[in-house]
C-alpha cells in the first residue's frame, strides 16, 4: 500500500514537472545590450584611429607601405574612407598583436612545471643525484 502511494504521488511530481517545462518552453528568449549613442560611438572611433595612427608610425609599418606604393597621404585617405566597424576591427586587431612575444607566460608555465616536478619527487620520496 505505501509503495503504490509513493508511486501515485511521483507520477503526480513528474507530471507537474512536466506541465511546468512544457509551459517555460514557450518563452520566449529575450537579449538585451547597451545601445550606444553618438557621443560613446566618436569617442571609440577616435580611441581606434588613434591606435591604427600609432602602428602606422611604426618605421617597419612605414617602410613596407611605401615599397608596396602607398604614401602616407593615400594611406590617411583610405583610413578615412573606412567604416566604423572596420575601424574598430582593425584596432583589435592591432591590439591583438604582440610583437616580440609575451616571455612572462612562457616563464610562469616552466616554473609551474618544475614546481610540479619538485613536489612529485619529494611526495614519492625520490631524490635525483647528479653525478
Amino acid at each position: 500500500m505505501f509503495m503504490i502511494q509513493n508511486w501515485r504521488m511521483l507520477r503526480h511530481i513528474a507530471m507537474v514537472m512536466v506541465a511546468v517545462m512544457g509551459l517555460l518552453s514557450f518563452v520566449p528568449r529575450v537579449e538585451a545590450a547597451f545601445v550606444p549613442n553618438a557621443g560613446m560611438m566618436a569617442e571609440q572611433r577616435t580611441a581606434d584611429v588613434d591606435t591604427i595612427q600609432k602602428a602606422l608610425e611604426n618605421k617597419m609599418v612605414a617602410e613596407r607601405l611605401q615599397a608596396l606604393g602607398y604614401s602616407a597621404d593615400e594611406v590617411n585617405q583610405r583610413l578615412a574612407m573606412l567604416s566604423d566597424d572596420e575601424v574598430h576591427s582593425v584596432a583589435k586587431q592591432i591590439d591583438a598583436l604582440n610583437p616580440g612575444g609575451d616571455g612572462v607566460g612562457i616563464v610562469i608555465a616552466i616554473l609551474v612545471v618544475v614546481l610540479l616536478v619538485v613536489l612529485i619527487l619529494h611526495f614519492s620520496d625520490r631524490r635525483v643525484v647528479i653525478q
